[in-house]
């Protein structure tokens, strides 16, 4: 394509930052990057923020198959690589569901790493998670404000966070993801102000995504799709992230339960489930993989284990560690 051709399909930039539609061979646009300029300069704001020790969550909603993810990891790369790093890795700075957002944060936090992406992967679905998921935001900000870890989440609706965690100024930027296409999406921007304005509106409205039309946005722009390889590794780590939680709403539905679920439930260490139910020689119902799963009324089974004279259980606890040593032998 010769110059010519290319500045005539190349619209010029508007007071948005908007840089044209042209695709480069590489997935950016002519200014180098996967999404608009407005977007990069917003998101250097936000990089200053943190280095000045001061919490900053990027919340990235739509519909699905709008791009949420995608644009996650390309805002996560464009985070990365001004603090002096590569793309994102997928295994410590992509969690996919509550439980491993929490053990991705502790990785960022002590590898220094700038940024991670919580993507939602069904979890909301499941009874009660939203609480949790909440309380374990709240509890991520406090403990690594000061360590400089953007987080990114992405969601379907960011109306179903918590009111406490915009009362902290902690969301710092919305974007929502709509219209897209085989190429390239589109996406609207909000800063904590008018998000709350957002979230006033949907509170009113029988049809809550009404009223991302009706706050004025910040900005406004397109963004890319990633090249296909990536896209290709993000969607088998997608796919399976959200067959997993599939999973555990399933075994929930079952009525089944894993050695963490009693451990949480009856208040022991999950080493101490693992070995009194080998010792009383309780079958797990469901084998999925190495991970076994028992019905509810276990937990209840240990209790009444429990209840016994402290020496008795004592006696049969060291009893079994004994076998078990020969057996090793």
């Amino acid at each position: 394509m010769t110059q010519q051709e290319q500045k005539q399909r190349t619209k010029k930039s508007d007071s948005n930052g908007y840089t044209g539609r042209y695709i480069h061979p590489h997935h950016q646009y002519a200014h180098g990057l996967p999404f608009d300029k407005k977007l990069a300069e917003n998101l250097d704001d936000l990089i200053k923020r943190v280095e000045g020790n001061k919490a900053a969550l990027i919340i990235i909603d739509g519909g699905v198959g709008e791009g949420k993810t995608t644009l996650s990891v390309e805002v996560g790369d464009y985070i990365n690589k001004k603090k002096g790093r590569g793309n994102i890795d997928f295994e410590t700075q992509l969690a996919m569901g509550g439980a491993d957002f929490t053990k991705k944060v502790r990785i960022c936090f002590t590898k220094k790493l700038p940024v991670v992406i919580y993507d939602e992967a069904g979890d909301f679905n499941r009874r009660g998670s939203l609480t949790r998921f909440n309380a374990m935001l709240n509890r991520t900000f406090e403990t690594f404000r000061a360590f400089q870890v953007i987080v990114i989440i992405s969601l379907p609706s960011f109306f179903v966070l918590d009111q406490d965690i915009f009362d902290k100024n902690i969301p710092r930027l919305l974007v929502h993801v709509f219209g897209r296409t085989q190429k390239n999406g589109r996406f609207k921007a909000w800063s904590l102000y008018r998000m709350l304005y957002i979230r006033k509106k949907m509170r009113e409205l029988v049809v809550k995504a009404f009223a991302y039309n009706i706050v004025d946005c910040n900005f406004q722009g397109d963004f890319l799709d990633l090249e296909t390889e990536r896209s290709n590794k993000l969607d088998r780590l997608t796919i399976k992230g959200k067959m997993d939680v599939l999973q555990k709403q399933e075994l929930s539905m079952d009525g089944l339960v894993g050695y963490q679920d009693i451990a949480n439930k009856i208040r022991m260490s999950f080493a101490w489930v693992r070995m009194t139910l080998n010792m009383l020689h309780i079958k797990a119902d469901r084998l999925i993989g190495p991970k076994k799963y028992f019905k509810e009324d276990v937990a209840e089974i240990l209790l009444d284990y429990m209840d016994k004279d402290k020496e008795e259980r004592r006696q049969l606890e060291e009893r079994y560690k004994k076998k078990m040593e020969e057996e090793k032998a």
